[in-house]
């Protein structure tokens, strides 16, 4: 163990018992009750005991003066809250719900003594006074009782204002992660957590270390924007508790199956169909010793086929994918005061043929199977210091693993044919991750003379180390270009290993005034990563451009971002029964370190390859042995050609480089119509400055390296040649090419720093929840939104001219709207939206009947996707680039997607057991709606549908 290591354990270790005067809200994993006691007249009731039961061991306090009582970090479930004083009567209110991350706030009213214990029906407040988060929370029984396709990444659309790159259609998707946007976010910025602990791999930043099974969450809360200083970025944060053991013993089991013979035939013949999805597991838990010690374990498998489109344009794939999860909690009430979990949970994703389109689309061979085990333990404690008063220490360890196996293997020739077809094999990869955090939260209330003060503080840390290797077979892959003239790519053995470390701290006052909810509070972070000594082997084919390399590390340019940042929320309850509520919000997020990020100036980790052209004699795309004399260098791409050797990378970090960062101002109005309806509309602003852009490094005549700007390009000819390219819509479009003048030698290798562009999101969201009353319920949303680009002059001024994909600030043109293409099988899905909206309801039928039974639905529509077309072009020394054709991603949209889900669900009961026999039907109009279309117009499979 190094010493900064033993100096960070001594730290937190510290600072965990010197914290133990406050009390932690750990909001992502449990709720609040603040409860208040009155008399017949509604006077404050001081003294009463109250008791709260139901999940884990009882909980008692005393009201104070003002007949109040606060139980903060309740699991999310039903309690039974009991309220006693001698001299009036008992009452007990049963189904008290606390939600996770919600703040219940309940009134129980006592009478003049009679001998029963009255038993009310008391439901808490819709509206939150206290919520410093939006977004939604959805409870076991929500999800159970809603059509879902039963996994986290298909509940996206329930939240206000998220957009998602594809369409789970009963399950087709799942299993597989999607890339999405929150209202105004990158995708990078979204963030994972399950019972606490963190899962956001930086490696990937902004998608999940590790798969999930939905049959164990209790609850899940997606979190679009928030004022508290917890939350750490301002994506969409994806947040799940799983179940936990109580003081009754309860066994779930669960069997559900889509059969492809019951799904219509899509009207296109190699369109997406399900083979079948299959999905079993089981829940157990219960006391072990009754208010003292609970154990909870599941298990979960899903079996997910899908018949995905081949690649020649008829017939279809299989697609198979596997999902082995395993959950055991053991839950302790060691003292009165002291409680704690200890948490253990393994999985795995098998994948057997997973397509990766960037190099074309895959015949079989050059498909993937794919294994991501992952180990991952949590221990944490609790302490109770009075009844205002708890700590609360975490630490978790995620060992995880993930590979990518060509199913061709890595003797055989890769190469990408005339239609864009992968064939022969693919690339193979192999990662070793090891994730470790801990955090110590607190919270400490006082009360003033006319206010309420709720300090919420702490402190953590979070390290990843990540290992990885990428393979070539043979080295290299062959890519048709034209006649008898193909290209070759010499690849790098790409062997990588690097480790980023992430530190905050927070404190925040909340205050009650009356009818004021007033919040301040300041985040910092310190965010910073370094890249490990490795060795890539040289590959010889690429005369002398890729040598072996034995790579010490470094310090990834020597930045480190710090951060403080502020959050601020105001909200004022008017109504005689505080039955509405404005408020405002102002919040600062600071981005995410990526691991990509670090290992960008990492010369042996990078991705970078040697290109020569050649002539293939016999066209069969295959770099033959009496064709090497025909070799002649192109480009390289994260290799300087003068200097192949060199342990310094191409690329360079700005030493002053900073995180982007998120201004967000947030307009709210809710109204509680009655005890069961609520409604409310939000006004969003949101501004990212300080983007991180790549610029190009280009050495001049004076032999001087720098960034390139405008002036050092000319054009060198036109998209699609002097006929242009016919577009979809049957017009000519006639896009410029830019390439480097005479005299101005590309470096193959970029500049990162911040630039002086801003995208900008204003949108508006209105929602309403129905709780369940008189037989039915329901909720939904619907958001407009409007995202552009401004383009600063300096960020203009070093911009590449011509519009290639990817470069961030021309492709969706100054003043149109920022949308980010998702990666993987979808990396030429545009995500981004105007307009999104989801409506779901349940209904009992007769609830009262034997024969009574539940009908659910859910509407879920969004605008159609983008598909902006494009055209690889060389441009002498710079070689090939994707150049868009559009730079308004709103010119080339699909058909808008709108579907309807429905359930129908019947219950029988024999004794204590509960038989729950459901149907869900998806896209019940039977559109079939274009997704993804071919967008590369270079190739012969030019806009068809994918």
């Amino acid at each position: 163990m190094d010493a900064p290591w033993r100096a960070r354990i001594s730290v937190f270790v510290l600072v965990f018992f010197a914290l133990a005067a406050g009390p932690v809200l750990a909001q992502t994993q449990v709720g609040n009750l603040y409860g208040t006691v009155v008399d017949e007249q509604a006077a404050a009731l001081p003294g009463v005991t109250v008791t709260v039961s139901g999940i884990g061991a009882p909980q008692i306090q005393i009201t104070n003066a003002e007949g109040q009582v606060r139980f903060l970090g309740l699991s999310p479930g039903e309690y039974v809250v009991k309220a006693q004083l001698e001299g009036f009567s008992t009452v007990d209110v049963p189904n008290v719900v606390i939600g996770l991350g919600r703040n219940t706030s309940l009134e129980i009213k006592l009478s003049a003594a009679i001998e029963e214990t009255i038993t009310v029906t008391s439901e808490a407040a819709l509206v939150d006074e206290r919520a410093t988060t939006r977004g939604t929370s959805l409870s076991a029984a929500s999800l159970d009782s809603v059509p879902t396709a039963r996994d986290p990444w298909s509940l996206l659309t329930l939240a206000p204002g998220v957009q998602v790159d594809r369409i789970n259609v009963g399950g087709n998707e799942s299993g597989q992660q999607s890339a999405f946007l929150g209202p105004g976010s990158a995708g990078t910025e979204n963030v994972f957590a399950v019972d606490g602990v963190v899962l956001t791999d930086m490696a990937a930043v902004g998608a999940s270390a590790t798969y999930f099974d939905f049959g164990a969450f209790e609850e899940v809360q997606l979190t679009v924007s928030a004022a508290d200083v917890s939350v750490a970025t301002a994506g969409v944060t994806v947040n799940q508790v799983t179940k936990r053991g109580t003081n009754d013993w309860r066994i779930e089991g669960r069997y559900l199956r889509t059969d492809g013979e019951f799904q219509s035939e899509p009207t296109v013949s190699n369109g997406n169909k399900i083979d079948s999805v299959e999905e079993y597991g089981a829940n157990v838990g219960g006391p072990l010793v009754r208010d003292r010690l609970w154990i909870w374990g599941s298990y979960g498998e899903s079996d997910i086929n899908n018949l995905a489109p081949a690649p020649t344009g008829s017939g279809r794939l299989l697609d198979r994918t596997q999902l082995e999860d395993f959950n055991t909690k053991l839950n302790f009430q060691a003292t009165p005061r002291t409680s704690g979990v200890l948490h253990y949970w393994t999985n795995d994703k098998l994948k057997f043929g997973r397509v990766f389109t960037f190099l074309g689309n895959p015949q079989v061979e050059s498909t993937h199977d794919q294994t991501t085990p992952s180990d991952i333990w949590k221990v944490e404690v609790t302490q109770l210091l009075g009844s205002d008063m708890v700590v609360t220490g975490l630490y978790s360890r995620d060992d995880g693993a993930f590979t990518l196996t060509p199913k061709g293997g890595l003797d055989a020739d890769v190469f990408t044919d005339g239609n864009n077809i992968l064939q022969g094999s693919s690339f193979n990869f192999a990662q070793d991750a090891i994730i470790e955090q801990g955090r110590v939260d607190a919270n400490l209330h006082a009360a003033t003379d006319n206010s309420d003060h709720d300090l919420k503080f702490g402190i953590g840390f979070r390290e990843q180390e990540n290992t990885s290797g990428t393979t070539w077979p043979r080295g290299k892959n062959v890519f048709f270009l034209d006649g008898e003239t193909a290209l070759v790519r010499f690849n790098r053995s790409r062997q990588l290993a690097v480790k980023t470390e992430y530190d905050s701290a927070w404190v925040q006052d909340t205050i009650s005034l009356d009818r004021w909810t007033l919040t301040a509070g300041l985040r910092y972070d310190k965010q910073s990563g370094e890249n490990l000594a490795s060795v890539s082997p040289a590959n010889n084919q690429a005369q002398g451009l890729i040598p072996e390399l034995r790579f010490p590390g470094n310090d990834a340019g020597g930045f480190e971002w710090e951060t403080v940042v502020p959050r601020l929320s105001a909200s004022y309850a008017i109504g005689e029964n505080r039955e509405t509520l404005a408020r405002a919000t102002f919040s600062q997020y600071a981005q995410q370190l990526s691991q990509g990020r670090i290992s960008f100036v990492n010369p042996a980790g990078g991705y970078s390859y040697a290109y020569f052209y050649f002539t293939d004699a016999n066209g069969n795309l295959v770099l033959d042995p009496n064709e090497t004399d025909s070799l002649y260098f192109g480009y390289t791409s994260g290799i300087d050609p003068s200097n192949p050797s060199s342990l310094v990378s191409v690329n360079v970090n700005d030493p002053n480089l900073d995180p982007a960062i998120t201004d967000e101002i947030t307009l709210g109005l809710e109204h509680s119509f009655s005890g069961n309806f609520a409604m409310g509309v939000t006004a969003t602003w949101r501004n990212t400055s300080d983007v991180i852009e790549s610029r190009g490094l280009v050495t001049d005549a004076s032999g001087a390296t720098r960034p390139w700007t405008r002036a050092d390009f000319e054009i060198k000819g036109t998209a699609g040649g002097a006929a242009g390219v016919t577009l979809p819509n049957g017009e000519v479009r006639r896009v410029p090419v830019w390439g480097l003048k005479d005299g101005i030698e590309p470096v193959f290798g970029s500049l990162v720093t911040n630039g002086d562009s801003d995208h900008e999101y204003l949108g508006v969201s209105a929602n309403f929840t129905k709780r369940l009353n008189n037989r039915w319920s329901a909720r939904g949303h619907f958001t407009l939104s409007d995202w552009n680009w401004n383009i600063g002059p300096d960020s203009l001024l070093h911009d590449d001219p011509t519009n290639t994909t990817g470069d961030g600030l021309s492709a969706g043109g100054d003043g149109d709207i920022y949308t980010e293409s998702s990666n993987g099988a979808k990396s030429d899905v545009f995500v981004g939206s105007n307009w999104s909206f989801n409506l779901n309801g349940m209904y009992q039928v007769a609830p009262d009947k034997p024969w009574g039974f539940n009908v659910a639905a859910s509407v879920t529509g969004r605008e159609g996707y983008s598909t902006p077309p494009v055209f690889r072009q060389g441009r002498g020394s710079l070689g090939r680039v994707l150049v868009e054709l559009s730079n308004n991603v709103d010119e080339f949209r699909h058909d808008d997607v709108i579907l309807l889900d429905a359930r129908i669900e019947k219950e029988f009961h024999t004794g204590d057991l509960t038989w729950l026999v459901g149907i869900d039907g998806f896209n019940l109009t039977n559109e079939d709606y274009v997704l993804q279309r071919d967008r590369r117009f270079d190739l012969g499979n030019a806009n068809n549908i994918r």
